[in-house]
C-alpha cells in the first residue's frame, strides 16, 4: 500500500505515455475513476457534474479529471465495455445509444498463481484462433488476474446492428463454454488458499475494465498490456509502477476476423445464462461460519449496501444506506405496514432529528445526517454498525458474499435498480430466504 499517496498517484498519472494509452482506450465509452477519500474511503466517480458522464477523449480530458477530483487519492481508471455514439448525458446511455460492445473474458485468481491465469488465458486465445482471430485480440493485467479483450472493430458492422450487447455477450459466452473442459481441468489444479483460478462471463451494460496503465485500486502494480505472442515471457515486474513493461500496438486489429465467430456465437447462444468456471471449486475450499445466523434482515442489508454501491460508488455510505434500509424494512414489518411506504418512512423521520440532509436513491428518498451518514427515527447507522450487525455475522465469508451481492445486483438494469418496488420484488425476494443463491447468480 505504499503508493497510496496523491503524490504517487498524480506523479504516475501524469506520465505521458500512461495519459497517452488511457486516452486511447477511453475513446467513446463511459469512464469511471476510482479513489480514495482523506479518510481512505474508497469512492467511485462516473459523472462530471451529477449529469454528464465522464468521458475522456485527450489527454486534457485526463488531466481535468484529475484536477476535478483532486481532494481524493486517484486510484484507477476505468472504462465501459460499450462505445457510445454520443455522451452528453444520462439519457445517452441507454441501450440504443450502444454502438459496440468489446468482447471480454474476466480470468481472476491469485499473485501466487500467475502460471495459472496466463494458461487460462492461453487457452481462450487459442479457442479464439480456431475461428481465425489472430491480429485483433490483446491482453491487460488486471492487478489479480487478466483481462483478455476482442478488438471490436473485427466484428463487421451488421453483427453490431443486431444488438451489440447481445453480440458481445454471446461471443464471450461461446468461446467460454467451446473451452469448458479445458478450462475446468486447469481450475482444479488451482490451490491458493485465499483466491483461486475461476473465469466467468461478466459482459453486461455496466460492465467497466481497467484502463491499460491504469494503478490497481489495491495493490502497487500497473495494468499493463500484453501481446498474446508474449505472454509466455510475462510476469508481475512488468507491473511495477516504477519500471513498468507494456505492449504498445495493443489496439491494432484485422477488420472482419471475428465475423465467423460472431456468427457462430450468436447462432448457438439462444440463452441468457452466463458460465462460470473455477466458482464452485472456489466455495468449495473455503473455511467457513454457518449461515444459520444470517436472517433476512442482513440480507436485506447487504443486497440495499450492494445497490447503493453499484449506483453511487461509495463504499462507505453503502454500508450506512444497507443497515439503514433493513431496519426501516424491519420496523414495517413488525408494524404491518404494507403501503405508503415513502410516507411512513418520512413520518419515522419527523419523530428523530430535524437537521437531516435529503439524497435520492432513485424513486425514493432517504434521509442522511449532517455528518453524510443515513439515519432514522434518530439513530444514525455508520459503517461500522454495518459491520457489527451484518457484515460479522457472516463470518469469514462476508467478502465472498459481498461480491457475489454486487455481482448479482450488476447483472439488472439500472431501472430496476433506482425503482424501490422493483428493487424489492425483483432481487431482493428471491435471494430472502436463500442467501447462497448469490454464489451462484
Amino acid at each position: 500500500m505504499s503508493g497510496h499517496s496523491v503524490e504517487f498517484s498524480f506523479k504516475h498519472y501524469l506520465k505521458e505515455d500512461v495519459v497517452f494509452e488511457i486516452v486511447k482506450f477511453c475513446r467513446g465509452r463511459w469512464v469511471a475513476l476510482e479513489s480514495l477519500s482523506r479518510k481512505g474511503r474508497r469512492i467511485f466517480h462516473r459523472y462530471w457534474d451529477g449529469e454528464k458522464p465522464l468521458t475522456i477523449s485527450s489527454s486534457i480530458d485526463v488531466k481535468k479529471i484529475l484536477n476535478k477530483f483532486r481532494y481524493s487519492v486517484p486510484r484507477t481508471f476505468y472504462a465501459s465495455a460499450n462505445i457510445y455514439r454520443r455522451l452528453e448525458g444520462k439519457e445517452d446511455l441507454k441501450r440504443d445509444n450502444i454502438l459496440y460492445s468489446t468482447p471480454s473474458w474476466d480470468i481472476d485468481g491469485s499473485l501466487n498463481e500467475v502460471d495459472l491465469i496466463k494458461e487460462a488465458a492461453k487457452i481462450l486465445i487459442e479457442k479464439l484462433r480456431t475461428y481465425g482471430v489472430e491480429k485483433s485480440s490483446y491482453l491487460i493485467w488486471s492487478g489479480r488476474g487478466i483481462h483478455l479483450h476482442l478488438n471490436e472493430r473485427a466484428i463487421s458492422g451488421k453483427f453490431w446492428e443486431i444488438d451489440p450487447l447481445k453480440t458481445s455477450f454471446s461471443i464471450v459466452e461461446y468461446i467460454l463454454r467451446e473451452a469448458r473442459d479445458d478450462l475446468m481441468k486447469l481450475c482444479k489444479r488451482s490451490r491458493d488458499p485465499e483466491r483461486r483460478l475461476k473465469l466467468e462471463n461478466i459482459m453486461d451494460i455496466q460492465r467497466v475494465f481497467t484502463a491499460p496503465l491504469s494503478l490497481h485500486r489495491e495493490l502497487d502494480l500497473v495494468a499493463v498490456t500484453i501481446d498474446p505472442e508474449k505472454l509466455d515471457e510475462f510476469d508481475l515486474s512488468w507491473a511495477d509502477p516504477k519500471n513498468f513493461r507494456y505492449w504498445k500496438d495493443w489496439d491494432r486489429f484485422s477488420e472482419g476476423e471475428a465475423d465467423e465467430l460472431a456468427e457462430k456465437a450468436l447462432e448457438a447462444v439462444k440463452d441468457e445464462n452466463r458460465l462460470s468456471v473455477g466458482i464452485k471449486q472456489r466455495e468449495s475450499w473455503v473455511r467457513r461460519t454457518p449461515l444459520r445466523s444470517v436472517g433476512r434482515f442482513q440480507v436485506m442489508a447487504l443486497v440495499q449496501a450492494a445497490r447503493y454501491y453499484v449506483l453511487k460508488g461509495d463504499l462507505e455510505r453503502a454500508k450506512s444506506f444497507g443497515l439503514n434500509r433493513a431496519i426501516f424494512y424491519a420496523w414495517a414489518k413488525r408494524r404491518g405496514v404494507r403501503r405508503g411506504i415513502k410516507t411512513t418512512y418520512g413520518r419515522i423521520m419527523e419523530r428523530g432529528e430535524k437537521e437531516v440532509v435529503e439524497e435520492h436513491i432513485g424513486d425514493e428518498v432517504a434521509f442522511k445526517s449532517r455528518d453524510g451518514w443515513f439515519m432514522i427515527g434518530g439513530q444514525t447507522q455508520r459503517p461500522i454498525d454495518f459491520d457489527r450487525q451484518v457484515a460479522a455475522r457472516f463470518g469469514d465469508t462476508f467478502e465472498k458474499y459481498w461480491d457475489a451481492a454486487v455481482r448479482y445486483v450488476k447483472s439488472f438494469p439500472r431501472e430496476i435498480l433506482e425503482s424501490q418496488r422493483e428493487f424489492y420484488k425483483r432481487i431482493y425476494l428471491p435471494i430472502r430466504d436463500r442467501v447462497d443463491r448469490l454464489l451462484n447468480a
